[in-house]
Order: C-alpha cells, then sequence, then structure tokens
C-alpha cells in the first residue's frame, strides 16, 4: 500500500504546489485531494467542479443511460468532498490584463511560492 505525505519517511521534502480550476473534477480532484496531504503542499487557483469520485453508469427503462457518482471522498480529517471545491491555500484566478499581457498569473504565484525561502 502507497503511503502519502509526514507517514512515509522517505516523501519528498520540497514545496509542492498544487492548480487547480473550474475545469478540475473527477480523477484529477481527487489527485488533487491526496497530494495536498503532503505536509508542504499548497492547493493554489480557483473553485473546482466538486465532482469526484468513481463514477457508477446504469440504465433507467426506455434505454435511458445515467449515472452518479458511487462512492464518497473525504479529506484526511473526515470532511467531505462530493460537491463542496477542494480547499484551496490561495484563491488566484487570471486577469482579464494578465491575458491580454500573455501572461500566466495562476503559474507565476505558484512559482513565486516554491521561490520562498
Amino acid at each position: 500500500m502507497a503511503k502519502t505525505g509526514n507517514t512515509n519517511p522517505d516523501y519528498n521534502k520540497g514545496k509542492v504546489v498544487i492548480l487547480v480550476n473550474e475545469p478540475t473534477q473527477s480523477r484529477a480532484e481527487f489527485h488533487a485531494l491526496a497530494y495536498s496531504t503532503h505536509p508542504k503542499a499548497q492547493v493554489l487557483g480557483s473553485t473546482t467542479a466538486a465532482a469526484e469520485g468513481e463514477v457508477s453508469p446504469f440504465f433507467l427503462p426506455e434505454g435511458i443511460w445515467t449515472s452518479f457518482s458511487g462512492i464518497g471522498i473525504y479529506y484526511p480529517n473526515g470532511d467531505d468532498t462530493q460537491r463542496v471545491e477542494l480547499k484551496l491555500y490561495l484563491k488566484v484566478s487570471p486577469t482579464i490584463e494578465g491575458i491580454r499581457a500573455g501572461k500566466d498569473e495562476v503559474l507565476e504565484k505558484a512559482i513565486a511560492l516554491i521561490r520562498q525561502p
């Protein structure tokens, strides 16, 4: 079984910055949540889709196909993640001025966080 965060004595001791935004959903949210257990992890960006968990597809009468999240995903402290955005260390979104200038303000902030002593 794989271990994450400080339960693994050989974990990466450096900083970890995880970038998320509105299209982040499903497996990407699950992985961001798992990576955020790292003691020096910081989740940066904007609200996620809040739609993580395994999908259970099935058919209804008349051949209608549908699906739902079949399992619960929780933070290590027991907090629910379904229908709740991932907890952000810092909320950062692109601005119109940054886009016009060809800047990636979210990535720039992530790099600045990593470079902080």
